[in-house]
């Protein structure tokens, strides 16, 4: 007698969660994801403001981002008249400050340079279920009624390239560095971060040596 066999073919779904940076009006604690404000150092650690290579004066503070136990503090050169080059990765006119925080206190702004933004905001994760982030951004904004500038960006996950991939090689290893987060320009035009118009901004780490790198495209 012949024997039949059956047999089950079992799938599994893949769900793709998108980390999104939802605005938040109020203030955060030192240690969280905020925009604006001023940046922070340990107690006891020295803190040098970065210098924009092309104008040899101070940047301005952006925004820093809370991913794995670290901020990744992130400055960009605003000052006049607006010739220096900020959007590359290796134009010197950017700098991403990573520390590992443990007792917080502000950093002495420098005198001269444009180097405060005219807003301090915080920002919350938001982790939901998307094909990729400009979908993910466009339906949480229409799912809660709000303007798609509410959403801040994304940590982690996959970049979203305007002009296409510019991932960086980290200096000390030559390897593609670890992407960090994506930002937009912010919820209000007023007080936005200028990003070329319509710009998006791309943070990036190397777990080698801690290095990080920034940039951003229209």
């Amino acid at each position: 007698m012949a024997r039949r066999y059956s047999s089950v073919i079992y799938t599994t779904e893949v769900i793709n969660m998108i980390n999104l940076l939802i605005n938040k009006s109020d203030l955060a604690e030192m240690i969280e994801t905020s925009f604006g404000g001023k940046p922070v150092k340990n107690k006891g650690e020295d803190f040098h403001w970065p210098t924009c290579a092309c104008c040899n004066l101070p940047m301005q503070f952006l925004a820093k981002i809370s991913v794995e136990e670290k901020l990744h503090q992130i400055f960009m050169c605003q000052n006049d008249p607006g010739m220096c080059d900020d959007s590359d990765a290796d134009g010197g006119g950017n700098a991403v400050i990573v520390i590992k925080p443990f007792d917080l206190e502000f950093v002495q702004v420098p005198s001269e340079g444009k180097t405060l933004r005219d807003t301090a905001h915080s920002a919350q994760v938001v982790s939901v279920d998307g094909d990729d982030y400009e979908t993910a951004r466009r339906e949480w904004a229409e799912k809660n009624g709000v303007s798609p500038r509410e959403v801040l960006g994304q940590i982690s996950g996959e970049p979203a390239w305007i002009q296409g991939d510019e991932t960086p090689n980290c200096t000390a290893c030559n390897e593609p560095m670890e992407f960090v987060a994506q930002l937009e320009q912010g919820p209000n035009w007023e007080t936005e971060m200028n990003f070329g118009g319509g710009g998006v901004a791309y943070s990036f780490v190397c777990h080698c040596n801690g290095s990080a790198s920034f940039l951003w495209q229209c």
